[in-house]
């Protein structure tokens, strides 16, 4: 069994500037400069050398081996505090830039408290407001980063915590490094960098189904947002609170949400709440070439300004599943960008790179984004579920009950979805389903079996699709001797391969490890199907690839 921690080290998911596409950079050099707690009291100057290297040719999975440091902070080389502005660094020359800060919250705060759930950080550029950091692992040393935009020579940036800040939590907050990288540093990933959308997301959502990991495809020239939770959408939908939750994770193998938001190839495309448009003159706005976009409705889609919700995107329960929002649908004094501060939350996350893990490949590759740069993501949707009553333990369960495994097949079938019933949003929905198949974990006499899935929601005809296992009381990731693929109403179906299968359990005061049943791809090619009506001579032939004929079901070893 292999374990995956999720600790502290000088590189972390989302951090490191373009290093999560290219490893973590020395502090002597690659186009970086970095001042710790082993320096204290230095000065600080921006070093806008050419970076080694090709970064797109580098290792892309730094950011698994970051960790978290549950030791707290080491030496702080500023401490903070809602009191006054703290310089950061200074940029030498006029680019667009990176911030990496190591921190730590002064008191232990935790993402499934209410009230207590994470401090805040301002970052500024004189009086502009760049944007926030979200200190989402507490009093645990941790790497954080951001995009800057475009910075002038000698433009200084500055920290202070932000009143968004929870309430019990202690406004101070120890850096103990802070790196500055200029895009010219970054190689090929200065291109993710500086097209990154910056997000305006509800202060009332501050730590609720909060956007907090990007990813982006060089190859496809697009964004992929990654959220905590959604409070609408299918939650919404399939009845809301843990059995809305249900559905979420038996749809789509998780908690956390994700939606495609923006791309610029071409013509380019807005994923706005009315639907994909082309961007067009303030649709969505643009600061140089970073898409401004704003939260839009409870499916978590977006628009172009605050004036969306509750409006042009919808009224319904699961476009407003947060209700009146002031400064959106309510009280809103405008629309004009210079409003924002007083009602918003700033996100501009450094985007991670999803070319390396398959995803133009696979689009249903697009989860092992958070098992390869942010484990800890799972553990924040994890508390943010407790914390919002939509984990009962009968429909719903703690993270460490969900065996998270990846199929790939080809030819998946049937209809419909077995958890998402009638509800007052829509009493049409039925809970039912036909065809598709079903994956069974193993562990001795005792079988795990995960939701029935069918071409509804597999996404593809030849994919990958994260399934969720809701494991039986007492089963732990070493009890799993293998699997089951059950194929069901005659729906032959072609089981390509297993890939990754892990459960995640904690780590730290928010942190996660992700504990693998099974690491990496093994292929199968077997042809699944109750009645073998399309098997000839215990084959079936299919693009000139003979599948050996398994019958209704095929067992394979973890």
């Amino acid at each position: 069994m292999t374990k995956c921690r999720v600790a502290w080290i000088a590189c972390a998911p989302l951090v490191c500037a373009a290093f999560v596409f290219a490893g973590c950079a020395s502090e002597s050099g690659g186009g970086a400069s970095t001042i710790d707690s082993g320096t204290p009291g230095s000065s600080f100057e921006e070093d806008s050398g050419a970076a080694s290297g090709d970064a797109a040719s580098q290792n892309a999975d730094s950011g698994s081996r970051a960790e978290i440091d549950a030791g707290g902070a080491s030496e702080c080389v500023v401490t903070t505090t809602d009191a006054k502005l703290d310089a950061l660094a200074t940029a030498s020359t006029a680019d667009e830039y990176a911030l990496t800060i190591d921190a730590a919250a002064a008191s232990a705060t935790s993402w499934g408290e209410s009230g207590n759930e994470a401090l805040v950080l301002e970052i500024r550029n004189g009086a502009y407001l760049i944007g926030h950091m979200v200190l989402h692992q507490g009093a645990d040393r941790f790497s954080y980063a951001m995009h800057l935009g475009a910075l002038a020579a000698g433009d200084v940036i500055s920290v202070r915590v932000s009143p968004l800040s929870a309430p019990a939590a202690t406004k101070s907050a120890c850096i103990s490094k802070i790196t500055l990288t200029p895009a010219s540093a970054m190689g090929a990933a200065a291109e993710g960098m500086t097209h990154a959308p910056i997000v305006k997301w509800p202060k009332q959502k501050s730590f609720d189904d909060l956007p907090i990991l990007l990813g982006w495809s060089k190859a496809q020239k697009n964004y992929q947002l990654t959220y905590t939770n959604e409070n609408g959408g299918t939650t919404a939908l399939c009845g809301g609170g843990a059995r809305g939750v249900r559905s979420e994770i038996a749809r789509w193998g998780r908690g956390l949400d994700m939606e495609g938001i923006y791309g610029y190839g071409g013509a380019g495309h807005f994923e706005r709440c009315t639907g994909t448009v082309a961007p067009s003159a303030g649709v969505p706005r643009m600061e140089n070439a970073h898409p401004v976009v704003y939260y839009g409705d409870g499916h978590n889609r977006l628009f172009e300004s605050r004036g969306g919700y509750g409006q042009a995107c919808g009224t319904g329960s699961d476009a407003m599943a947060d209700g009146a929002l002031a400064g959106w649908n309510t009280s809103n004094p405008g629309n004009d960008p210079s409003q924002d501060d007083a009602y918003s939350i700033v996100l501009r996350p450094l985007p991670v790179d999803m070319d390396a893990l398959g995803v133009t490949q696979f689009g249903g590759r697009r989860e092992a984004i958070v098992d390869t740069y942010a484990p800890w993501l799972y553990r924040l949707t994890n508390l943010e579920l407790k914390r919002e009553g939509k984990i009962d333990d009968t429909q719903t369960f703690d993270m460490t009950r969900y065996l998270m495994v990846d199929v790939y097949a080809m030819d998946v079938g049937g209809s419909g979805d077995a958890t998402c019933g009638p509800s007052s949003i829509d009493p049409s929905i039925g809970a039912s389903a036909s065809g598709g198949f079903v994956l069974r974990a193993n562990a001795g006499t005792v079988v795990s079996s995960g939701p029935q899935m069918t071409a509804d929601y597999f996404g593809g005809e030849n994919n990958v699709k994260r399934i969720a296992i809701p494991l039986a009381p007492g089963v732990a990731p070493a009890d799993i001797t293998g699997f089951t693929f059950d194929a069901y109403d005659d729906d032959g179906i072609y089981f390509m391969a297993i890939g990754d299968a892990f459960v995640a359990e904690p780590s730290g005061s928010n942190g996660a490890t992700l504990t693998y049943v099974h690491k990496g791809k093994t292929s199968y090619g077997r042809y699944v199907d109750d009645d073998s009506s399309g098997c000839n001579g215990g084959a079936n032939i299919n693009g000139g690839v003979s599948y050996p004929c398994a019958g209704s079901f095929f067992s394979f070893p973890r």
